[in-house]
């Protein structure tokens, strides 16, 4: 039996949300990851009413390109339809639904400005998919990106053009040449990927920085390193902005004093390394914010006066700029879970946590205590390092050397989806370490002082007790450590209110 095309199934957890309109312009990636979660999307009517369709043999003319005489051996009618099917080469497991719906709606954000060529049906198409809950099954692995996304995106227009039997509901779309290309063309399904990997690396940031807040109480760090004076004139934004987070979080604590001995890197650097990954994360947006609001295509379609547009083949297909930034993200990723797993390590051993009780259960020499969630953090560290190699330097030709450079942005943005879910866990892992130990501190054990803990940390460990218990003895830590990557992944570890009339946090 054959497997399914698409799935017909409910769009996600913003169905009922308010419509995000696509103009072809500017688009966030919130707005974007609204629509990958269920929101129902419109095109703007000015811009959708703009489309000119150019009718050309463009399919013909690159198949002369690359097969010489062969070419005219297929009637024009049917090269739409086998250039598609022809690109739906992917293998691997299938994509995530909210993949696919990015993918979809950030090719038809491309399509809105007006330079691909197209009728305003190839965009309507994909918005009835979207909206309809119509998602195709897109196999996760097979682009280099460039000349573009081919072979996911392919298997996009696939359904879109109806190639298997027209899809209820859905209006029938009968791509031209250039339509034909232009759904697959282009960088939309790495866009995609980057656009959540983004969102999801700022949401771990967030809490990496609350759990080293937590850390800092609970191992009675010294204050120096995030004296607003010092990090200013480093001079880095980043950096001075995760020192004065952290010195609000410590505001009124006991435990932290000056006069204490400098402490090691993964404390007293702490603003410059999650500083250098904010910094990093940044640049990342901005990337990827900037190719969601461009164009991705080729040819590209000019239109004068005339009926016949100036057509020019550029390259706007390749995804160097998204290959590199997801590389960069990688490893800033990696920085951060390299010295989360540095501070939960110090949390277990007694002779660098200021003598709270090895692997931080009081008791018998038979308690392993937390002494496998530091496991745990260093296996997912490791995992990180593998995967923070950057894709982007590698090029491998295709197509007989016509295209001989290649970006492999599909590859380092599936790359830093999975670092940051390691990170996620990592980052889980050290807040529920340090709300053991603050709970041990109270408690009267370790170095005195024993508390009270400054307002923001002690809220803090109070949001992780909400869903982890104080850990009296052994037991199965499963359950804790899941409990507590749920928190990071939902974007609740934080103590700061959403702001009246602010959005809803995204799903993960």
């Amino acid at each position: 039996m054959s497997a399914p095309l698409f799935h017909r199934e409910p769009r996600g957890p913003l169905s009922a949300a308010a419509p995000v309109v696509l103009s072809g312009g500017p688009l966030r990636c919130e707005a974007l990851l609204a629509i990958a979660h269920g929101a129902p999307v419109v095109a703007d009517p000015a811009a959708l009413s703009a489309l000119r369709g150019w009718d050309g043999a463009v399919l013909q003319q690159k198949r002369q390109w690359l097969v010489g005489a062969h070419a005219d051996q297929l009637h024009s009618d049917a090269l739409p339809a086998a250039f598609i099917l022809g690109h739906c080469a992917g293998v691997g497991d299938p994509l995530p639904r909210e993949v696919v719906r990015a993918a979809m709606a950030a090719r038809a954000n491309v399509l809105l400005h007006g330079v691909s060529g197209v009728r305003p049906a190839a965009v309507e198409v994909l918005l009835a998919m979207l909206n309809a809950g119509v998602h195709p099954v897109v196999p996760s692995q097979g682009s280099v990106g460039a000349a573009g996304d081919l072979a996911p995106m392919a298997h996009i227009a696939r359904v879109a053009a109806g190639l298997n039997g027209v899809v209820e509901g859905i209006p029938v779309f009968r791509p031209t040449q250039k339509e034909a290309l232009a759904l697959i063309n282009g960088v939309s399904l790495t866009a995609a990927l980057a656009a959540l990997a983004v969102v999801r690396a700022e949401r771990v940031l967030d809490a990496a920085l609350e759990a080293t807040a937590m850390t800092f109480e609970a191992l009675r760090a010294e204050p120096g390193c995030i004296d607003a004076r010092a990090l200013q004139l480093r001079g880095h934004p980043g950096v001075a902005r995760v020192g004065a987070r952290l010195a609000g979080r410590l505001s009124g604590s006991v435990l932290v004093a000056t006069g204490r001995p400098a402490d090691a890197f993964s404390l007293r650097c702490a603003p410059q390394v999650l500083g250098a990954a904010a910094d990093a994360i940044a640049s990342a947006r901005a990337v990827v914010e900037a190719e969601l609001g461009g164009v991705s295509d080729n040819p590209l379609c000019f239109w004068g006066e005339g009926p016949t547009p100036e057509v020019v083949e550029a390259g706007n297909f390749h995804g160097a700029s998204l290959g590199l930034c997801m590389d960069h993200l990688k490893v800033a990723l990696t920085q951060l879970a390299t010295i989360s797993e540095r501070r939960t390590f110090r949390l277990t051993y007694g002779q660098l946590s200021s003598d709270l009780p090895s692997f931080l259960v009081a008791g018998t020499g038979l308690n392993s205590g937390f002494m496998l969630a530091q496991y745990t953090a260093a296996s997912l560290a490791s995992e990180c390092k593998g995967l923070a190699h950057p894709a982007s330097v590698d090029s491998i030709p295709t197509v007989q050397h016509h295209e001989d450079h290649v970006s492999m942005g599909p590859i380092a943005a599936r790359g830093a989806l999975e670092v940051v879910e390691c990170v996620a866990d990592i980052v889980g892992i050290e807040a529920l370490l340090a709300a053991q130990a603050l709970d041990l501190r109270l408690s009267g054990a370790g170095e005195a002082p024993h508390g009270p803990l400054a307002p923001g940390v002690e809220a803090l460990r109070a949001r992780v007790r909400e869903v982890v218990r104080y850990w009296e003895d052994d037991g199965v830590l499963h359950p804790e450590l899941s409990a507590v990557g749920r928190l990071v992944r939902a974007g609740a570890l934080g103590i700061a209110s959403p702001a009246p009339g602010a959005p809803a946090t995204l799903p993960w």
